[in-house]
């Protein structure tokens, strides 16, 4: 036995296998859109006031690679700041005077450039001009090899000072529609420095910097002016009732602001609230992105309920939704539009979440927070009188819709299709409820077509169902899983991929190969398999790219078809 007393002979220092921690930075940043919010919070680190940002296809190549450009007029780079570009961990912002407000610190940022064929690096300072190429950087990372770059510098006097970047064969070009011009926009507004809600604190030495933009599909270059978006308030309920009695909260629009507030026992920290209610009406007014009833969806569109709430933020950029942290339903969740920016989160390396800030800071600001909400917003005169006039508005609206539904609904009954199973008359569904329906309907009837027993609904919060894979039923946290119900599966997903062994939906929007992403900004891809040795019905699969549980995705409309041969038909046909 080793005497822990006596003095040890060996000591060693811990290695670092820097290929494959060089792969992980690259892949940690799980949205390919990340490079570009990098690359603006480094341009506006380095005093940049003019980004351009310009994505194309090099139609030169059989690939027709995608190309990020990203251009800046900040201060250049010298030799000590080009090493920190491509090194992993050094940041060079502590040589400028005030870098405490700078946005970079870990130097993991330009690491994303490195899931590429090539990247290039031009710049100007003033006492030097700089050229860099790094070939294959991901292919070298992937084959375990550290990529190398060279470079040249040549001492000069410049009057100006720029840097430009050329990424070639980004992501293995794949996803190019992420980088189309309108979901470029979008995203800058909501992630990057650019869509910072500094401006409504009265910060304004970041006001007069502009973006020109040009995702894929743009012909010119776009100007995005500093700061995230906001609808002017628009608050007088009395002449927004009588303008349009029926829809006023539309068109509503109030703010608060609590700035520089301390956090309960914790004397030296502080959050700034930006809070908004607004109407739908009012969000479409500077929001293209949002799904509008009966106009075609665009990829990359989302539902209110989707992006809204209350956003967590640091350096006053949005990192992720904590709407829990009021615990309000979707209805009032979706009139949000809310802004927490504390300087004492602690951000994970791929700036996603806040989730390395310490639990009892967290649990702190979540308590100021949803102190702040109940007294001084909720408790607020205007507040009440906007929810008083709010639930009476509500109350109009149902009982005039409810005449209108029954009129509708008395018509389309006609035409509904069914079919008649065992007995039963099964109804195609049109809604999400209308899934719920149909499954519990030939769950009953033939649980054995479902790899999994139901064991608990909730379809107020969260996942819509708990269900046990095993028979006897096991209760262990090890073999129960979530599934959830959705009308249509599309790439959007509004949950987390964690623990869910399966989505049951009715149709699907979706190709083989296409992606579909979870609140956290997990990507999987859709594998769809025929029928064959090994399944007599078209499997549909979201497959994890990191090896963790593959979903099954049960579409109703071909698997009831396929299993039971069940074939929906309007009323006035045979349906049996």
């Amino acid at each position: 036995m080793i005497n822990k007393d006596k003095e040890l002979k060996n000591r060693r220092r811990p290695q670092v296998i820097e290929a494959h921690e060089f792969l992980e930075i690259t892949h940690d940043f799980t949205d390919p859109k990340d490079a570009i919010r990098e690359a603006i919070s480094n341009a506006i680190d380095w005093g940049a006031t003019k980004i351009n940002v310009t994505i194309t296809e090099d139609r030169t190549r059989p690939d027709e690679e995608l190309v990020l450009e990203i251009k800046d007029n900040g201060i250049g780079l010298n030799e000590g700041r080009l090493e920190a570009f491509f090194d992993l961990g050094r940041s060079t912002t502590t040589e400028l005077n005030d870098s405490s407000n700078k946005i970079g610190y870990k130097g993991h940022g330009t690491k994303t450039y490195f899931n590429s064929r090539r990247v290039e690096v031009f710049s100007e300072s003033q006492e030097c001009t700089v050229y860099a190429i790094m070939d294959s950087p991901l292919q070298k990372l992937m084959n375990n090899e550290v990529p190398k770059y060279e470079y040249d510098i040549e001492p000069k006097n410049n009057e100006k000072t720029w840097t430009r970047i050329l990424i070639r064969g980004y992501n293995m070009n794949k996803n190019k529609k992420d980088f189309a011009h309108i979901l470029l926009r979008d995203y800058i507004l909501w992630f990057t420095k650019f869509g910072s809600m500094e401006k409504e604190c009265g910060i304004s030495v970041n006001i007069d910097r502009v973006l020109l933009l040009q995702g894929l599909g743009q012909h010119d270059p776009e100007c995005i002016k500093f700061g995230h978006q906001f609808p002017p308030e628009n608050y007088g309920i009395s002449r927004l009732m009588k303008d349009r009695p029926s829809d006023w909260t539309k068109v509503f629009v109030k703010r608060w602001l609590f700035q520089n507030r301390q956090i309960i026992d914790n004397p030296s920290k502080s959050i700034d609230i930006v809070f908004y209610i607004e109407g739908d009406e009012a969000k479409r007014s500077y929001n293209p992105m949002i799904r509008v009833r009966g106009k075609t969806f665009e990829y990359g569109m989302y539902k209110v309920e989707d992006r809204y709430g209350l956003w967590v933020c640091r350096d006053y950029i949005p990192i992720k939704r904590y709407n829990d942290w009021l615990g309000l339903g979707k209805r009032l969740e979706t009139k949000y539009h809310a802004f927490v920016n504390c300087q004492d989160f602690r951000l994970t390396a791929n700036r996603g979440d806040i989730g390395n800030t310490p639990s009892d800071l967290l649990r702190a600001i979540e308590q100021t927070v949803k102190q702040i909400f109940e007294d001084e917003i909720i408790g607020s005169a205007e507040y009440q009188e906007y929810e008083e006039a709010a639930e009476l508005e509500q109350q109009y609206q149902t009982a005039e819709q409810e005449r209108k539904d029954f009129t509708r609904r008395r018509k389309r009954v006609k035409t509904k299709k069914v079919y008649k199973f065992e007995n039963v008359e099964l109804i195609e569904p049109g809604v999400e409820m209308g899934v719920i329906a149909l499954f519990n309907l030939v769950y009953a009837l033939k649980p054995s077509i479902f790899p999994f027993h139901i064991i608990d609904y909730d379809t107020k919060r969260g996942y819509d169902a708990l269900v046990a894979r095993k028979i006897p039923i096991d209760l262990s946290k090890e073999s129960m899983f979530f599934i959830e119900f959705k009308y249509t599966l599309t790439s959007e997903f509004n949950h987390s991929f964690e623990h869910l062994t399966a989505i049951i939906c009715w149709d699907c929007n979706l190709s083989e190969g296409d992606e579909v992403r979870d609140i956290q900004d997990k990507r999987r891809e859709l594998r769809i398999t025929p029928p064959g040795d090994d399944s007599n019905y078209t499997c549909y699969m979201l497959v994890s790219p990191r090896r963790t549980h593959n979903i099954e995705v049960f579409v109703l409309k071909y698997y009831l078809q396929e299993i039971l041969g069940i074939e929906f038909r309007p009323r006035s046909e045979k349906t049996s």
